[in-house]
């Protein structure tokens, strides 16, 4: 039985604490950044650029920005609407509750548009990037929640279980390893090799959009039943509020899936 009982605080710098959570989201963001980088310039050595570095630095600085202010607003909606609209000082205050993976997506997801429209870069180009880019990222910051105690599995009663100190002395499910690498390593995985099969011209297609989509919706719906989270009725069936938003995510997934499946058919006819 492993047992995690670590610091939230890596550095102490005076009155200044840093805490393990934000060094291992930095580090997430600084992968998102180079995998980015290298599938522009990649692109552009086989002569499919789309967008220029410049370009890229300056979208990537909006999409982060972006997504940190969208995912706090989804988790503030999403979860704990109640409190923290009673307790709206507190939305601003990162340390009381956290960030909400869909809501950083619906966020980003309305930037990219904007950034494409306004900047003639494809939306597929970037979201195929962002894709790669993300499933990297979430390893880390999978690891980040596992390091900071949240967003703990049930109860366990096996030698494998994983005790959290900071929520008791009980055996969980490790679910932000199941996480990591599933929605992050698997997806990782799958999306190199398809990759490696079609080539680069591939980015911008979309498919890459459609494939992180089914995997990370399909990986956190299943995961979601060994969480210790709250539920609620969904047409008579019980889920968490995740696994309502990842029957969306699937769902769009399969849309673009679908519509380039049609594609396919009328170049073949």
């Amino acid at each position: 039985m492993t047992v995690v009982d670590i610091d939230p605080v890596a550095l102490h710098i005076g009155h200044l604490e840093i805490y393990w959570y934000g060094i291992l989201f930095a580090i997430s963001l600084v992968i998102a950044w180079a995998f980015s980088n290298a599938i522009v310039k990649r692109t552009a050595e086989v002569g499919h650029s789309k967008m220029t570095l410049n370009q890229l630095d300056k979208f990537l600085f909006g999409a982060i920005l972006v997504t940190v202010i969208a995912a706090r607003l989804g988790h503030v909606l999403f979860f704990e609407p109640g409190y923290y609209f009673t307790n709206p000082i507190e939305i601003v205050m990162l340390r009381r509750g956290g960030l909400s993976f869909h809501g950083g997506l619906i966020g980003l997801m309305v930037y990219v548009w904007f950034y494409s429209r306004n900047n003639n870069v494809p939306k597929l180009f970037l979201a195929d990037t962002l894709c790669f880019s993300a499933s990297v990222a979430l390893i880390t910051g999978r690891m980040a929640n596992f390091v900071n105690q949240e967003l703990v599995g049930k109860v366990w009663a096996s030698e494998y279980g994983v005790v959290f100190k900071a929520i008791d002395s009980l055996p969980r499910y490790p679910t932000q390893i199941y996480e990591a690498m599933t929605e992050g390593l698997l997806t990782f995985a799958v999306l190199s090799v398809v990759l490696r099969c079609r080539g680069w011209l591939s980015i911008g297609t979309g498919v890459y959009t459609a494939l992180f989509c089914v995997i990370y919706s399909s990986s956190r719906f299943a995961i979601e039943f060994f969480k210790d989270v709250d539920t609620i009725n969904f047409c008579n069936i019980t889920l968490t509020i995740g696994q309502i938003l990842c029957i969306g995510m699937f769902i769009f997934g399969i849309c673009i899936a679908t519509s380039l499946l049609r594609k396919c058919v009328q170049n073949d006819d």
